[in-house]
């Protein structure tokens, strides 16, 4: 075998690149001098690994097989499997042949054109060649390796991704920009009723129950079709006429900046919502029936206090006592209803500002106590609405709970990062270890000895949905830090 050397050119690198970083190459090379006049030459290029038919390393293992005349007689078999194992990635095989040779691709009445060319080589080449020419056709041939390789990947990962969006038990369903329908999946079907033929060409349209809004709908391709995720409940309508309710999410796809397909997820929430619903009823009726006793028992209590001393008297004080704590206690439960059966509505909120409320209120209540607040002008938090109600209960719940004859609370507010973090400091007596657990991670707690525990669930829920945390801090002899975290928001 003759490689010219004469015309070899020294930026062919620079023109053309590997794909492959390190490509392996097996060369069936059965003349002795072609075998080694070829090995030398690769073997100046690093990015080259010759394996040796001799070696023990598989044939389909290598990125590149290289074969001369006498080795594609002897080997053509063998490349024919190789090629149909590996197949749909490719095995490239480049035949060196001597021009001498050339006319064997038309002689044995078209033999081995038909069953060795046409189906094992990939890319013949006359020798002699030049040392460049010979260079571009396999780093040509790797590239195709390598881009098979890619395709045969990003189609391993689509039937993987399709395997997994077909066995989620959420709906899923896919739009082009213009709304579409290009793919459902099963639980698509089963939780609307539209088999996948049916809504496939549609649009969305055909679970429109007419009970949203059309600004709801106006927003939502608004947001989608600049590119921004959009999150919200809908209800929709079933084939079969049904409405159902459904936490949706609508992911866009984008190319070059711009949205080429829509993924919209549904989890079906109707049992959910229905739950919700009857827990407020039941809530409503046992406030109601509750409030309405406690009430003429508290009032019995009072006009057997007022008319009557001694033992008798002082046990209907314990009674006005004990109807106001339950008093309070099913105010707070209507709070934990509230809390638990409403989707989150966060907001960007000036937690100083909040604070500085609470302090004004908690001062008033309390004459004899001391609250102070040190914090910046402004603090933007990332919270629920109702974070008002969640602070203003430790500021409370510090006082309420609180021994010393001046009850002191003081108030702290510091950007720390990614979070502000609000520190509730009283001189108080601590906090048990029972209330921690519940303010901490929300732990079922099996005595509510005093009515700040279902306060302290209303902060622990308040607080967990606004993506913040809560860490107790109880002093050595007395006095407890809260210290609450909440996600920073957009500054003003």
């Amino acid at each position: 075998m003759t490689i010219d050397d004469s015309h070899t050119n020294e930026n062919s690198e620079s023109r053309s690149s590997l794909s492959v970083e390190s490509a392996t190459i097996y060369l069936f090379v059965a003349e002795d001098g072609n075998r080694r006049v070829l090995g030398e030459w690769l073997a100046k290029h690093g990015s080259y690994q010759v394996v040796d038919p001799n070696a023990d390393r598989e044939v389909g293992d290598c990125d590149l097989c290289i074969v001369d005349y006498n080795g594609l007689r002897q080997h053509a078999d063998d490349l024919r499997q190789v090629k149909a194992e590996t197949e749909p990635v490719l095995f490239p095989v480049l035949l060196l042949l001597p021009e001498r040779h050339s006319s064997i691709i038309e002689v044995d009445q078209g033999k081995i054109a038909d069953n060795v060319f046409g189906s094992t080589i990939d890319e013949i080449v006359s020798l002699p060649m030049r040392q460049a020419e010979l260079e571009w056709r396999i780093k040509a041939l790797l590239r195709l390796r390598d881009q098979s390789l890619r395709l045969q990947q990003q189609t391993d990962e689509l039937r993987w991704f399709k395997k997994v969006v077909e066995a989620s038990g959420h709906a899923v369903y896919i739009t082009d920009p213009d709304g579409t329908i290009k793919y459902v999946n099963p639980a698509f079907e089963r939780l609307t009723g539209y088999e996948r033929e049916e809504a496939i060409g549609q649009t969305p349209n055909i679970l429109n129950s007419g009970e949203m809004s059309p600004d709801y709908f106006e927003e939502l391709w608004e947001t989608v079709l600049l590119g921004e995720g959009w999150e919200e409940k809908i209800v929709d309508c079933r084939k079969n006429g049904e409405l159902y309710t459904a936490h949706q999410t609508i992911s866009p796809i984008t190319y070059d900046g711009e949205v080429q397909a829509l993924v919209a997820i549904q989890a079906d929430i109707t049992e959910l919502k229905e739950l919700h619903r009857q827990l407020r009823v039941v809530d409503q009726i046992l406030r109601h029936n509750l409030r309405n006793d406690l009430t003429v028992i508290r009032g019995q209590a009072e006009q057997i206090h007022s008319q009557t001393t001694g033992e008798v008297a002082d046990a209907a004080g314990e009674i006005i006592t004990l109807s106001d704590a339950l008093l309070t206690t099913s105010q707070k439960s209507r709070a934990i209803t509230a809390v638990l059966s409403d989707q989150p509505d966060t907001r960007q909120i000036d937690i100083v500002d909040t604070l500085k409320r609470i302090v004004n209120s908690a001062t008033a209540a309390f004459p004899d106590a001391q609250v102070d607040l040190d914090a910046p002008s402004e603090a933007i938090v990332s919270a629920t609405t109702n974070i008002h109600e969640a602070m203003s209960e430790l500021v409370g719940n510090a006082l309420v709970h609180n021994s010393n004859e001046t009850p002191v609370v003081s108030l702290s507010v510091a950007k720390k990062g990614e979070v502000v973090e609000i520190r509730v400091t009283d001189n108080g007596d601590g906090i048990p270890e029972m209330d921690c657990a519940v303010l901490e991670t929300g732990d079922a707690i099996d005595d509510l000895y005093h009515g700040s525990g279902l306060g302290l669930w209303v902060v622990y829920w308040i607080i967990n949905r606004s993506e913040g945390s809560v860490v107790v801090e109880n002093g050595e002899t007395d006095g407890t830090t809260v210290k609450v975290s909440l996600p920073t928001g957009r500054t003003r």
